[in-house]
């Protein structure tokens, strides 16, 4: 009966964490940076797409978490390539890192996770710098291959350019030809007047 009742007692404080969890607020990055005294010290919910790779320092790991367009698109979704890159850096234990399977690159989408853990605006444990604690962490949805869309402007530009190059290697080319040649080609210079014949004056 005791056993009966600490599984109990613990799942009902698993389920407390887990509410408590999903009580705690989300602000983005923006928001933290602008508002930064405001969030210092407070638990915050933080969601973002895993890019580079988890740097790891002994029982702990760095990871950064974009939540901007494009680290939080939907996979196929189609994303404006507009404005900067915003997210913020997570020190969480290494093996919380290690669920991360897949990290953002060049044709890659990372991890969409899930932190929840203490913002700091200026943290006295790193240099002042600006990050989360993080004391839980969920893949909320896994990475995946991106397909890079090429811009019917690029494809106008690289025609051009293109064009150009070849203009220019058929006026180089012609150029070393006379050069080979000589200087003038046969047939040209200066017209030289009639020689007069013996006949006809």
């Amino acid at each position: 009966m005791r056993g009966i009742i600490i599984v109990a007692c613990l799942l009902a404080a698993g389920s407390a964490a887990a509410d408590d969890s999903s009580r705690a607020p989300a602000p983005g990055s923006t928001e933290l940076v602008e508002n930064a005294g405001a969030w210092d010290g407070r638990i915050v919910g933080f969601a973002g797409e895993a890019l580079g790779e988890a740097m790891r320092r002994g029982t702990m790991a760095w990871i950064h978490l974009n939540d901007d367009a494009y680290g939080l698109a939907d996979a196929g979704a189609a994303v404006k390539l507009a404005g900067a890159n915003s997210g913020i850096g997570v020190w969480v234990d290494s093996a919380m890192a290690s669920r991360i399977t897949s990290f953002g690159t060049y044709g890659r989408h990372g991890d969409l996770v899930e932190v929840i853990g203490t913002f700091h605006a200026a943290c006295p444990q790193h240099g002042g710098d600006t990050d989360i604690h993080a004391t839980s962490l969920r893949i909320v949805r896994p990475g995946y291959a991106t397909v890079q869309l090429i811009r019917p402007s690029r494809m106008i530009a690289a025609a051009i350019l293109a064009g150009l190059t070849l203009g220019l290697f058929l006026v180089n080319l012609r150029v070393d030809q006379r050069s080979a040649g000589g200087g003038r080609p046969p047939g040209t210079g200066r017209i030289q007047p009639p020689h007069r014949g013996t006949l006809g004056g």
